[in-house]
């Protein structure tokens, strides 16, 4: 019989059996500290934190992990115990774990263990640990999908999930603009300083509007803005349900009384006063409008066709 319990992190009694150890050998082995049972028919060998996750994930299949425990699953805050976790049939009477009977909800995967999405995480964090619900959502959304997953995942919320995750939601970064944004969002304030200073508009980012992500959001005057990226949008690299999604958010922000201003990202790199005073004179417009059009004698430059005035890139 063999006696080395450290070939493996995590155990259960079957497999430390199958592996010729006794009953008596592994009473032993827990006396001396040499394996901790975790769960009933659990045992780890290595005391660290995501040996006790697996143990637990593996006495109580289907676990979700959940608030501050999912949070260091996506690697963005340290491990905190009790973990906390959800389960649809089963409650934890175990040290170490609160785990909660909870119908199954939406989950990806991290490090090797179940985890509820970030939106979920993110609004469960948002009342006690802001910077830990930001982080989350950064990590959870990053890459050229980012704001299609987190639009997906915001349509499951509970309507106090989605209150709790509002104001969480404009400090985040989605998607891989995010630089690109920050750059636009700098430019926006800069030219419109003085309506910022009066208290006239906000400016948020990741606004949510009828279920849709919008990069920047001015609600004083129902105002979207949406910075593209050539590597996701350009080249046909488009989806053809990315591509109908598209439009529909654009139709919805429409109906809705929302307008519109969209741009690439080259207009953020290389034609940034063009942005930045397309954006102010649509705010003040609006901020003065007593609905009516707009005359001619308003336009500014950039009304003219594209060709006319776009510098080349």
């Amino acid at each position: 019989m063999g006696d080395d319990f450290t070939v493996q992190d995590v155990w259960t009694t079957k497999q430390l059996t199958a592996a010729g150890h006794s009953y008596r050998d592994i009473a032993r082995a827990v006396d001396q500290q040499v394996l901790v049972k975790i769960a009933k028919g659990h045992y780890i060998s290595k005391k660290d934190p995501h040996s006790v996750l697996h143990a637990f994930n593996l006495a109580y299949p289907g676990l979700t992990f959940t608030g501050r425990t999912a949070a260091y699953l996506y690697g963005v805050a340290p491990m905190v115990w009790p973990a906390t976790a959800h389960h649809p049939t089963s409650r934890s009477a175990v040290i170490h774990l609160d785990l909660r009977r909870r119908a199954v909800r939406p989950t990806v995967t991290r490090r090797g263990l179940q985890v509820a999405v970030a939106a979920i995480v993110a609004a469960e964090l948002a009342t006690t640990d802001e910077s830990a619900a930001v982080r989350v959502l950064d990590r959870g959304y990053q890459g050229f999908k980012g704001s299609r997953r987190l639009e997906d995942d915001f349509a499951l919320l509970t309507r106090g999930e989605r209150r709790r995750l509002d104001p969480v939601l404009r400090k985040a970064i989605i998607g891989t603009a995010s630089q690109l944004e920050t750059t636009a969002v700098q430019l926006i304030r800069s030219a419109l300083r003085r309506e910022l200073e009066e208290g006239l508009i906000t400016i948020e980012t990741n606004g949510m509007v009828r279920g849709y992500c919008f990069d920047i959001l001015i609600r004083e005057v129902r105002l979207l803005i949406e910075i593209d990226s050539w590597a996701y949008h350009g080249e046909a690299r488009s989806k053809r349900m990315d591509f109908a999604r598209d439009r529909c958010k654009g139709n919805q922000a429409t109906r809705w009384g929302y307008l519109l201003l969209r741009y690439p990202d080259s207009a953020v790199k290389h034609a940034p006063r063009y942005l930045a005073d397309e954006v102010a004179d649509t705010v003040r417009f609006e901020l003065q409008r007593r609905r009516r059009l707009r005359r001619e004698d308003e336009a500014i430059p950039t009304d003219q066709p594209m060709w006319l005035w776009y510098p080349k890139v």
